[in-house]
């Protein structure tokens, strides 16, 4: 089963990192709309990774996760796709993949033993 969660990580990784670098299709909206879809990606990432690879300290997977979601504002930063990179963006990213991964250990993981 957890080959499944493995995949679907996979699929979910290059999704995130599809649609962070590709043109900006920016047309208004809700302000500050962007960051709860960052917190909410990066919170999908984390859990579907976590059940993946169950085996493995949820830091991890966090550190894997900051290290990715970092390098995809520095190549939004650097790229001419009519993207910035931000710190704020980064923040959310971290905030999700943190808070999906604490809620796996309270209400998965303390309950497994």
């Amino acid at each position: 089963m957890k080959w499944i969660f493995r995949l679907l990580t996979l699929a979910a990784l290059l999704t995130v990192a599809y649609m962070s670098l590709r043109p900006s299709l920016s047309v208004g909206g809700v302000a500050h709309l962007d960051k709860v879809l960052h917190f909410g990606a990066y919170g999908v990432l984390a859990g579907l990774a976590r059940l993946g690879w169950m085996r493995n300290w949820g830091g991890w997977i966090f550190l894997g996760l900051a290290v990715f979601g970092i390098a995809i504002e520095i190549a939004q930063h650097t790229m001419a796709l009519g993207r910035t990179g931000s710190i704020a963006d980064t923040l959310a990213n971290l905030a999700g993949a943190g808070f999906a991964l604490i809620l796996f250990h309270f209400f998965w993981t303390r309950h497994q033993h």
